[in-house]
């Protein structure tokens, strides 16, 4: 193939690796891309910063992306679902239900039967390791998963002196590479988790608060009526 031909299709490989980008990056608003030519002269582009010179820097924003975290303050909450379980769980843990369903919300969007790529199960994405930790029989099963999975965030909440965001982080990458980056870790994913645990979380906590609040009122004008039909 002469130069001329080689040119001619380099333009084309860039429009499909940036329609590629705007696939696979939804989590992510802005990506830097390196690109550069091998010795072949075939079209690299990578995240990482490469060895060789004459390397190009690209900037990558997606509209379609920064959208995806609105999103996660208006999408409907479950406030039911598997509240008896969730709600125990919490207790026995000692995590805030509030952002327990908020995790389960974030993960699965409280699908029991949720299955990642990478084989993490059910409404709290338990990787294997853990549900042979916890020796559970079926991580599939909502109560044995979010017993699991409240028991193991709660260990990260102490790992981590109770800051909520890290503790997510770890759940969502690991508690290695949260030591290791010494906060929440660069991925893209992690960081768009971490958020959407927290957007959920504030929301779940003030639709508890509406509802105490409703209660209290309930209660404050039953003991009104109770009170005008025993002075009549």
């Amino acid at each position: 193939m002469d130069r001329a031909t080689k040119i001619s299709i380099r333009p084309l490989i860039f429009i499909v690796f940036i329609c590629n980008i705007a696939v696979f990056s939804q989590v992510n608003a802005q990506t830097t891309v390196y690109h550069y030519y091998n010795d072949k002269g075939v079209a690299v582009f990578t995240d990482a910063k490469p060895k060789v010179s004459g390397f190009e820097v690209v900037h990558l924003k997606c509209e379609r992306c920064e959208n995806k975290l609105e999103q996660w303050h208006h999408t409907p909450l479950y406030t039911s679902k598997y509240h008896e379980y969730l709600d125990a769980a919490a207790k026995q843990s000692n995590v805030e239900l509030a952002l327990l369903k908020a995790i389960v919300h974030a993960e699965s969007s409280f699908n029991p039967k949720a299955q990642s790529d990478k084989g993490a199960k059910g409404l709290m994405q338990l990787m294997p390791l853990l549900v042979k930790q916890f020796a559970i029989d079926d991580p599939f099963d909502p109560k044995q998963n979010i017993n699991a999975g409240s028991a193991y965030f709660a260990t990260l909440l102490k790992r981590f002196g109770g800051n909520s965001k890290l503790a997510a982080a770890a759940y969502n990458a690991g508690p290695s590479n949260v030591v290791h980056y010494g906060g929440v870790p660069p991925f893209a994913q992690t960081q768009a988790f971490v958020q959407r645990v927290d957007i959920l979380r504030k929301r779940y906590r003030q639709y508890e608060a509406e509802q105490i609040l409703k209660r209290s009122q309930f209660a404050s004008n039953n003991d009104k009526l109770s009170e005008q039909q025993t002075g009549r």
